[in-house]
């Protein structure tokens, strides 16, 4: 477990953290390609980040006129209703006095803007929009202190009703603040995948043909060099040795071929033997991944293999089909269930399709679709150890292992620890009221000597052991390893039915992400692009703005005071955002994958997911975002890998060389991506590797079984914005914001009860929302600083 937090200790780096906060609290700094010249400045990150300055003018006047929304409708209700309105009158009164000051204020200001522009010699577009924007301003706020003062003076209730939702309407939210966020109760991030109970395997090959599962590719004949393939029906099809999004023959799997001596036995026996089977649907990984990951579903796995296998010149492909296992093996393969009926469960809940071949009233055979793969070997005489000249179309299924099973020790009986009674000895301690529900006095020694019993009696236990391993403690599973010099000759259970054949996986077994970008709220005109998920999978994936024009980026610097800038306090506390306008961009790993339309700096946009699972169908994620944002996005699938985790410790490491070495060349060679993309993105990988590492403890220490599904969604930085009249106004620095959509995974307690696969969840929810702000914690609050996040937990 603690391999997949080793990031942390880099995240938490003082130079790293101190540098990275006070670069990130400068939100218009987040708009250039390269940092400000400040944070070339070591000095300037002794203190951490900037202090907010002053709330101005704007940001008052927002205050007072969101008290006048709620003042308004108080009113209205009471004049509805025939009540008094003389005390929402006088305050009414009051804070109108307050919007008339402010209004002076805000007038100056825009008079002062208007200056500075043209003695800047700003483009005449950003000229332009601040006069209309101004314009804009004096028009909603003439008219709004008209409709004020006709609420305190109007005797008619219906003139003076008509009057009071006209003028809410001009304040309604949104036009004040950000806009209400997309809500679906039925969408809730953290929660278990459910099976479907229509989900059964296919048991006909035109079942297979009616859900466009044919066989690809069709034949073509080509020659290829070295190892004969002549002789073989189909195995001379290029198709068959090609890469695909599942199929990556990158350097590490190009690496991996080559150590295994491009052996197909040897190949088969290492992916068998060290490659975890998970019990889901769908490509969600590439073969590169699985690599890294050493686990992976039934697809991942064959890809791997087949990415092996064809970088060591061997044709190989998927199968397609349906297979029965009998029920014992298929509870120990999938982990150690006692019921298969509550295998059956978990692995549907995954999306396998499944179902259970009765016999003698009770479950002897489980019916599922799978895939496997099927390799053009030289099997006869030798079965794979000679190859000379293929001859056979031969099945291998790397996936399917029997596994030996260690139970977690009972620590609870270990600790003998009487809950109820400590409780109540606690609770004992101290006086409780119950009937005006208060309590005192109560002595937190009574709890922590309990613990410190506790804790010697497991460490007397774990002391007594002989060479105790974490998995004698929490539990393992280690598959019974199979090494032989030659191939199988078959698969180890009986096959159905083999629906079809693939080169590459077809759409309908590919887990799918697509990003959708907008201006304003809606979709509805957003430009999108689609993704297979394994081509994201652990990947950086950014979304962040650049001014739109030259024009907008000259406007933008020019927004920054004069002269050399040797500190944070040098810069403005906020920015007139209507000026600027900015381009969305999505970027995976750095290359541009999707550009929107121009969006006002400041200004909300649509940002949404569509996640398209071959079992589950399309589920939408609609989002809003402040453009002026840098956001990490997360697409996760089953879990973070061990390699994605160093190569993100590596890359952090490397910027924070940079940043130590004073070095300006370098200091200027550091991009936003390179800085707050690594940051946020080691942030969710970070996030994920935790949930999934104390999720699975979990588990093997009650009985339980975890496995994490794909998740989305973002980390990253989003400035506050002042709103007036629905136009953002002023921009100032902002907060770091971790908004996961998506989080989910399959459960079972394995006969344990409906409460316990409840209360199981339930703790995993909490889990998943308290890194939401634990994770941020951890990164951006080095020890003696002060700071706290959030989450709905």
């Amino acid at each position: 477990m603690s391999s997949s937090c080793r990031v942390l200790p880099l995240l938490r780096g003082a130079l790293l953290v101190r540098t990275v906060v006070a670069i990130v609290v400068v939100a218009f700094a987040m708009s250039f390609s390269t940092p400000l010249a400040a944070a070339n400045n070591p000095a300037s990150h002794a203190v951490g980040a900037k202090p907010e300055g002053p709330p101005g003018p704007g940001q008052q006047l927002g205050q007072v006129l969101r008290e006048v929304r709620s003042n308004l409708q108080e009113t209205g209700r009471g004049v509805r209703m025939g009540h008094s309105i003389a005390g929402p009158r006088d305050r009414l009164a009051t804070l109108r006095s307050k919007v008339v000051e402010l209004d002076t204020l805000m007038r100056t200001e825009f008079e002062e803007i208007e200056a500075s522009l043209l003695s800047r010699q700003l483009p005449a577009k950003a000229l332009h929009r601040h006069q209309s924007t101004s314009q804009q301003y004096r028009e909603q706020m003439d008219a709004l202190l008209i409709d004020l003062h006709a609420v305190g003076q109007e005797t008619d209730s219906a003139v003076l009703v008509e009057i009071i939702d006209r003028t809410e309407e001009r304040l309604s939210p949104g036009t004040l603040e950000q806009g209400p966020r997309p809500f679906d109760p039925t969408e809730l991030p953290h929660g278990p995948q459910l099976p479907l109970d229509e989900n059964l395997p296919r048991v006909l090959k035109d079942e297979f043909v009616r859900s466009g599962l044919v066989d690809s590719p069709q034949i073509h004949l080509a020659a290829l060099e070295a190892y004969r393939l002549e002789g073989l029906p189909e195995a001379t099809d290029p198709a068959f040795l090609n890469e695909t999004p599942a199929v990556q023959l990158t350097p590490a799997v190009r690496a991996k071929a080559e150590d295994l001596g491009h052996d197909p036995v040897a190949i088969y026996h290492w992916v068998r033997n060290e490659v975890v089977w998970i019990p889901t649907w769908g490509a969600v990984q590439d073969s590169d991944l699985t690599l890294s990951a050493q686990s992976g579903n039934a697809m991942d796995i064959a890809g791997l293999l087949i990415a092996l296998l064809r970088a060591s010149g061997i044709p190989a492909r998927f199968v397609h089909g349906t297979i029965d296992v009998p029920e014992a093996q298929f509870r120990n393969w999938i982990g150690d269930f006692d019921g298969v009926e509550e295998a059956m469960v978990f692995a549907s809940s995954g999306g396998i399709p499944i179902t259970g071949l009765v016999a003698g009233g009770r479950v002897a055979d489980v019916r599922m679709e799978h895939v496997w793969v099927e390799a053009a070997i030289d099997f006869l005489p030798s079965r794979g150890a000679v190859m000379f000249e293929a001859d056979t179309w031969l099945p291998l299924d790397a996936s399917f292992k029997q596994y030996a099973h260690t139970a977690a020790v009972d620590f609870s009986a270990i600790a003998n620890m009487d809950s109820a009674a400590l409780a109540q000895e606690f609770f004992d301690s101290g006086v409780l009221n119950e009937h005006e529900g208060w309590v005192q006095g109560l002595e937190a020694n009574v709890l922590e000597q309990a613990q410190e019993q506790s804790t010697e009696r497991l460490r007397q236990f774990i002391d007594a052991m002989d060479q105790p391993t974490i998995g004698d403690l929490i539990g393992e599973r280690r598959t019974v390893l199979r090494d032989s010099p030659v191939l199988p000759s078959g698969l180890p259970y009986q096959r159905v039915v083999e629906g079809a054949r693939y080169d590459v996986l077809p759409r309908a077994l590919q887990t799918r992400i697509s990003f959708a970008l907008g201006p304003g709220s809606s979709e509805s005109q957003a430009l999108s692009e689609e993704f297979h998920w394994a081509s994201l999978n652990n990947r950086k994936v950014t979304l962040s703005f650049r001014p739109a024009t030259p024009e907008d980026e000259d406007t933008l610097r020019a927004l920054l005071p004069e002269g050399n800038l040797d500190d944070f306090s040098d810069l403005p506390d906020r920015i007139p955002a209507y000026l600027v306008e900015m381009v969305p961009e999505l970027k995976v790993d750095g290359e541009l994958v999707l550009t929107g339309e121009p969006v006002g700096l400041g200004s909300e946009m649509a940002f949404g997911y569509r996640v398209t699972d071959p079992v589950f169908g399309t589920r939408t994620y609609p989002n809003r975002i402040v453009a002026g944002s840098f956001l990490s996005v997360a697409v996760i699938g089953h879990q973070v890998s061990l390699g994605s985790l160093e190569k993100s410790g590596e890359r952090l490491g490397n910027v924070a060389s940079v940043l130590a070495s004073g070095n300006d060349a370098l200091l200027e060679s550091l991009d936003r991506e390179s800085l707050y993309g690594e940051l946020f993105h080691a942030g969710l990988l970070s996030y994920f590797s935790q949930l999934g590492a104390v999720g699975t403890l979990s588990a093997l220490t009650t009985g339980a079984h975890y496995q994490p599904t794909t998740s989305a969604g973002t980390f990253g930085y989003v400035p506050t914005v002042g709103y007036l009249f629905g136009v953002p106004h002023s921009l100032s620095s902002g907060r770091v914001v971790m908004d996961l959509d998506r989080v989910a995974h399959i459960a079972s307690t394995d006969g344990q009860g409906r409460d316990s696969w409840k209360n199981f969840n339930i703790q995993l929810g909490a889990l998943a929302s308290a890194l939401e702000h634990a994770i941020p914690e951890q990164m951006f609050v080095p020890p003696g600083f002060e700071g706290e996040g959030v989450s709905a937990v």
